[in-house]
């Protein structure tokens, strides 16, 4: 019983998000070091062109405008209906043709369909959206698996909490966020108990990072307290009884 007392109870230190955050002095501002996306080859857009003849938009996209609010409701209609970039960093439009958009942002992208699709018309309205924006989470956490994010950016928390946030064995004070490119891949460490995450390279999440929350350094111990504990019970009980039938 003691031994579960000492080691199942946690560190209240190891329990809570921005600890070092002090309340009294609330509220405060930090910077953010949010990094700009480029695309990159194979990723896949979501393009629409829009214009108030839509028999004449339809030839500029790939599938009807009319049904865009429903064909994209999965993966793999995002790969089939999505523009995917190519080896050479290039999508190929319906009649605009073939146009580089690798280590473009996605403003970029949308302004230089835009000014291509003026030349052929009058009001034409372009849509430019990532379909590719997924980030791994592995380790101690409720729910690890793949999430696809549909907005411009994604935290460290809000991840979690897609997740179901960080288990009773997950060490909040060591997770690693690995950030690949086509040339290397860089890695992060965070404490999310600290106040600096707010304004630490890794608290807004890139395209495909992988969030890996690791696990506290006493898991192995707690999770096998119980097998412990009951051979520690049943060592109790045979010196019990040598002891009750040495003294009988």
């Amino acid at each position: 019983m003691l031994s579960t007392l000492m080691f199942s109870c946690q560190n209240n230190k190891n329990l809570v998000y921005l600890k070092d955050l002090d309340s009294s002095m609330l509220p405060q501002s930090f910077n953010k070091e949010k990094a700009t996306y480029k695309i990159k080859e194979h990723d896949i857009l979501f393009i629409r062109i829009l214009s108030s003849n839509k028999e004449i938009a339809e030839l500029y996209n790939n599938i009807p405008t009319r049904g865009m609010n429903t064909t994209l409701s999965s993966e793999a209609d995002q790969y089939v209906n999505g523009f995917t970039v190519g080896d050479k960093g290039e999508i190929s439009l319906p009649i605009l043709g073939n146009l580089k958009v690798s280590d473009f942002t996605l403003q970029e992208i949308e302004r230089m369909i835009q000014k291509r699709a003026d030349e052929y018309l009058i009001d034409a309205t372009v849509l430019v959206r990532f379909l590719d924006y997924k980030v791994t989470v592995l380790g101690e956490v409720t729910r690890p698996g793949v999430y696809f994010n549909y907005n411009d950016q994604l935290t460290i928390f809000e991840i979690l909490g897609k997740a179901g946030d960080i288990n009773e064995f997950g060490d909040k004070r060591h997770i690693l966020i690995l950030r690949p490119n086509e040339t290397e891949t860089k890695t992060y460490e965070i404490d999310i108990t600290k106040k600096d995450i707010l304004s630490s390279s890794g608290f807004y999440l890139m395209p495909n990072d992988i969030v890996y929350v690791k696990p506290s350094k006493n898991k192995a111990f707690r999770v096998n307290l119980p097998i412990w504990n009951l051979a520690l019970s049943s060592a109790t009980t045979v010196l019990l009884l040598l002891q009750f039938f040495r003294n009988k």
